[in-house]
């Protein structure tokens, strides 16, 4: 399954996650609500490609390709409102949103003012998202390693390309990062490559939100990818501080014996 950003990049292997109906009210994948929603929403779930449990770009491609197009602008998530202090200590700021696809969280951190950046490996989604905000005056260019749609004003930037490949030193350096379950997307294979792209852009007082499903069982197929909270820590490694600002237990609601939801804030240890 997908997730609510749609991960996707050029090239790796990815996870697949929770897909999220992309109503006028949620475009957002919540994975509190359980395989229930998603088997709901979502009439594909029989296609053969749910059966792997690792996607190419090629695979995202040709479900988000089979979707039907939306211009609905959606809501911005609503663990990004309720932490958005957490997140970005002081407005504006510079954010990094790795594989946005077409959330409503981009425009909503916009609105405040702040330099909103994405990076999503499949174009159709940035291009419905710039169609459903029709008053956004933007462009489209190509650069080194992909594409970018950008703002008349330059601070809305998406970069359509592999997020493995982007250059650490061309997009930053940012103040806060907001995965949105895009750690997880990742193939545990190039999950620490992830990592030390997207924490090579980041300024000494970084603040780093990840939203991540954990501890569930190794072969699930029918919910989430998860981790485990040791890989979580192993991955960002021992000079970065882990502080949980949230965590459930969707166990019951994805039908598995163990599985939680929590929402983290990856800072740089202090010195002593």
């Amino acid at each position: 399954m997908a997730s609510h950003h749609d991960h996707h990049g050029d090239g790796g292997h990815y996870e697949r996650q929770g897909w999220e109906g992309d109503s006028d009210d949620e475009i957002q994948c919540n994975h509190e609500e359980g395989v229930g929603k998603v088997q709901h929403e979502h009439h594909m779930m029989d296609d053969p490609l749910f059966e792997k449990k690792q996607w190419t770009l090629a695979d995202w491609t040709d479900f988000v390709g089979r979707m039907p197009a939306s211009k609905s602008r959606g809501k911005p998530s609503m663990k990004l409102v309720q932490y958005v202090g957490e997140i970005l200590p002081s407005e504006p700021a510079k954010i990094l949103l790795p594989l946005c696809g077409k959330t409503p969280d981009l425009r909503w951190l916009y609105e405040r003012g702040n330099e909103v950046v994405g990076i999503e490996g499949v174009e159709k989604l940035v291009s419905e998202f710039f169609e459903a905000h029709d008053d956004l005056t933007h462009t489209v260019e190509d650069c080194s390693f992909g594409k970018l749609y950008k703002t008349s004003d330059n601070r809305l930037k998406v970069y359509v390309c592999d997020v493995t490949k982007v250059p650490s030193d061309t997009l930053g350096p940012f103040d806060a990062v907001f995965d949105w379950g895009a750690f997880t997307a990742i193939h545990e294979d190039n999950r620490q490559k992830y990592v030390d792209i997207i924490t090579g852009m980041l300024k000494p007082d970084y603040r780093y939100f990840v939203e991540v499903c954990h501890d569930g069982p190794s072969d699930m197929t029918s919910g989430p990818s998860n981790v485990t909270l040791r890989d979580l820590k192993l991955n960002f490694g021992p000079n970065r501080q882990l502080r949980f600002l949230e965590t459930r237990d969707i166990a019951k609601e994805w039908g598995v014996d163990a599985l939680f939801n929590s929402f983290v804030i990856v800072t740089a240890s202090e010195k002593k």
